[in-house]
């Protein structure tokens, strides 16, 4: 389940008001403004008289008689500037603040006959959070509890502000209505033009905050802008509103992670290594006009949404050392611009012909959000290191003592979010690149090692910036982070209605790996440990997986060649980068691996398809688990089938959307073999797996699962059709593989 929680807004949509949490003791300096420009920062600790009048409402939580706002602005004092009681618990104080980031805590206070109680807390109504190191992540804002401060960034007033009022999507008539509103800079000057593009072509112009109706529009996804200028021609940041106007959701998708550099070559010009030591680590050849090229080759999977590798811009030359090796920034994760794209992948031109090209065809795109280091080459680091730890590699047991400020490597800037300035604007980069290439979704990389206030600040921006889920909105924008550990309690408290949607189900992947791939335990223990994921998520849209980019390959562990289930790193015996020399000669791994897709792609969730994993693709640890993509006619005879079952399968999936949320009931459970029915609306599934290594027949009623009786019932996999007998059904199911059958 997508969440998006609509909040009151207390000012113009286009002011960042933050909510979130500072320790009851005063600390004076935690804080200094920002400005807009990249390297334009104020460090003033004390507001201008010039500045820009700011209002904080508080409704007070506890029986208090009077309450008081403490910040930067006044030293963190706990009295020196009081709320005015506005009647009925409601506080509020005006205060003039230049623009900037200003974090900020409420102090409510008691006077009885023993003197003045004051309880400090944090804003539950403001929507941005700013932590200091240690903190209590508590955003509930309990009165007197140890939690974070709340952050209120402050625009420049001498310009206007645009917010949209009102909102409807109606996907039933094609038609998008939204209502503006303007909010004048200081001098008053009044609106002066309404100009509205749909798609990038203007549609209409006008003087006057009325409805904006579109109407007759065609299926698929776009863009509303609308740009209000006043009459000193100044004009407010663009309203952005994106809109699907199709029946297609993320429930009932499937996501295909294409690694750029090792996808396709659509583009000989740009292939231009950064000669690192081995071929593995450094740039391929892959692009986006080879993404754009495959896109029907994508389709015919029934991908319905792409994770794209991060676009921004890598460094050059080769860094590092891992196995003896060093490497290129072919695989995106080294950000040095905020702004510019990877020459290697293509122009900018050429990713938003890619990002449009998909929309065309109804999928959704996502790309990695990289946000917790930059490379030592980028402009934010030269700039400014006070935005940045010390150096402390993550080594050992410093990636779970230390996660939020070690360094990845001793050439990748972490950055400290504790302070206002890169956690402003790094989030402000985020959805700077959601509105400029019109993204879906987001796959957050890297999330344990960055505060809660990050996931709750961007979810603030996308929920009323993106969404507009508070007046209306109802097209989400997906966020999936990535937390690399089996602790389902770690990964469950990033995925709340504020902070991420989902993240992917890293212990159900090992779960499947060990029944599956490793035959270590069995389908009972599988669905055990599917039932501990659905009670940890909540419901939650988590993303379900048989491998990615930091894991051996499906199939070597089928093959026997991992050791260890959670792998067993990338250097051989002799410390060089192990390499798979070849691809299986034996069936039974890439069986394995056809029964592993047929319970991921019938099961709640949205499932990845890492690249590769369609047809088996071979490989150990990173850099091994990347090698180039192969495609029809430069496939084995069993990768040819995988592809064959998948493709099946994802096809299957986009029709019968009771194969991903459906009501499920058990048919069958043994060891060996498990089946699972699904029933939606009319839509009947029954799927099946047998992973002995003997055919099965196995004959069991309809009724009790939800099934229908008397039915036709087709096989996807095979095309075979079977009748059901009365409340009685017979399916013979062959070894090492499974049957999914769909009533017709």
């Amino acid at each position: 389940m997508l969440r998006s929680l609509p909040r009151p807004l207390t000012l113009s949509a286009s002011l960042l008001l933050a909510a979130g949490c500072k320790d009851d003791a005063p600390q004076p300096d935690d804080s200094s403004a920002v400005e807009t420009g990249v390297d334009s920062v104020d460090d003033t600790d004390s507001p201008d008289p010039e500045g820009c009048p700011t209002t904080f409402t508080y409704p007070a939580q506890g029986a208090a008689d009077a309450v008081f706002i403490a910040g930067p602005f006044n030293e963190w004092s706990p009295d020196a500037t009081p709320l005015d009681d506005q009647g009925g618990g409601l506080y509020s104080v005006t205060l003039d603040l230049p623009p900037g980031a200003w974090p900020y805590k409420l102090i409510e206070v008691r006077y009885t006959d023993s003197g003045r109680e004051q309880s400090w807390t944090c804003d539950p109504g403001a929507d941005f959070a700013q932590c200091d190191e240690g903190y209590d992540w508590a955003p509930s804002c309990a009165p007197g509890a140890s939690a974070c401060n709340s952050l209120r960034v402050v625009a420049d007033c001498d310009q206007p502000t645009a917010s949209v009022e009102a909102l409807s999507i109606d996907r039933g008539a094609n038609a998008i209505r939204l209502t503006p509103a303007f909010t004048p800079a200081q001098d008053d000057a009044p609106l002066r033009t309404v100009r509205v593009t749909l798609d990038g072509a203007l549609v209409d112009e006008r003087s006057d905050l009325s409805e904006i109706v579109l109407e007759g529009l065609s299926d698929g996804r776009h863009t509303v802008r609308v740009e209000l200028t006043d009459a000193s021609g100044r004009s407010a940041e663009p309203l952005y509103v994106p809109a699907w106007l199709d029946d297609r959701r993320w429930e009932t998708g499937l996501l295909y992670w294409v690694f750029v550099d090792r996808f396709a070559d659509g583009d000989p010009s740009r292939n231009t290594p950064e000669g690192t030591s081995d071929a593995i680590t450094d740039y391929l050849g892959g692009d986006w006009q080879g993404v754009r090229d495959r896109l029907d080759y994508l389709e015919s999977l029934g991908v319905t949404a792409l994770w794209i590798t991060a676009p921004q811009d890598n460094p050059a030359g080769a860094w590092g050392d891992k196995c003896g090796a060093d490497f290129s920034g072919y695989h995106g994760y080294w950000p040095a611009d905020p702004t510019r794209v990877e020459e290697h992948f293509g122009a900018e031109a050429d990713f938003r012909a890619l990002v449009d090209d998909a929309h065309a065809r109804g999928m959704r795109v996502l790309v990695d959000w990289v946000a917790n280091h930059v490379h030592s080459d980028h402009p934010y680091y030269a700039a400014h290191p006070e935005w940045f730890n010390d150096l402390l590699i993550c080594q050992g047991d410093v990636w779970n003592t230390d996660p939020e400020v070690c360094w990845f490597d001793s050439f990748l800037p972490d950055i400290r979010y504790y302070e206002p300035e890169p956690l402003v604007r790094m989030v402000d980069d985020a959805v700077g690149w959601i509105k400029d290439y019109e993204l879906d979704g987001y796959r957050v990389d890297a999330v344990k090692h960055m505060p809660h206030s990050v996931f709750f600040n961007l979810q603030s921006r996308i929920r009323r910036e993106v969404e507009h889920g508070d007046v209306g909105g109802d097209e989400p924008f997906y966020t999936v982070g990535e937390t690399y550990t089996g602790d389902r309690g770690l990964i469950g408290a990033y995925v709340n209605d504020r902070e991420l949607d989902a993240q992917f189900d890293f212990p159900l992947y090992w779960a499947i790996l060990s029944t599956f791939a490793r035959g270590e335990t069995s389908l009972r223990d599988l669905e055990a440990a599917f039932a501990e994921s659905e009670a940890a998520f909540d419901g939650a849209l988590m993303s379900t997986f048989l491998g990615n980019h930091d894991v051996e390959r499906f199939v070597a562990h089928a093959e026997g060649e991992v050791v260890s289930l959670y792998g067993d790193g990338p250097c051989g015996g002799d410390g060089a980068l192990r390499s798979a020399d070849s691809p299986p000669t034996s069936f039974e791994p890439y069986q394995r691996l056809m029964l592993a897709w047929t319970w991921l792609l019938t099961h709640e969730g949205l499932p990845l398809i890492y690249y590769g994993d369609e047809i088996g693709l071979e490989g150990y640890g990173d850099p091994d688990n990347r090698h180039m993509m192969r495609f029809e006619g430069a496939l084995s005879t069993n990768e040819a089938a995988v592809l064959a079952h998948v493709r099946s399968l994802g096809q299957a999936r986009q029709a019968h959307p009771a194969m991903a949320v459906g009501a499920r009931a058990e048919w069958w459970i043994e060891d060996d073999v498990s089946a699972w029915a699904r029933v939606s609306e009319g839509d009947e599934v029954l799927a099946i797996v047998n992973r002995s290594g003997v055919d099965r027949t196995l004959t069991n009623g309809l009724a009790f699962a939800g099934l229908s009786p008397d039915a036709a019932w087709l096989d996807v996999l095979s095309g075979q059709r079977l009748q059901a007998s009365g409340d009685s059904l017979t399916v013979t199911v062959p070894a090492l593989g499974s049957v999914v059958l769909v009533k017709e």
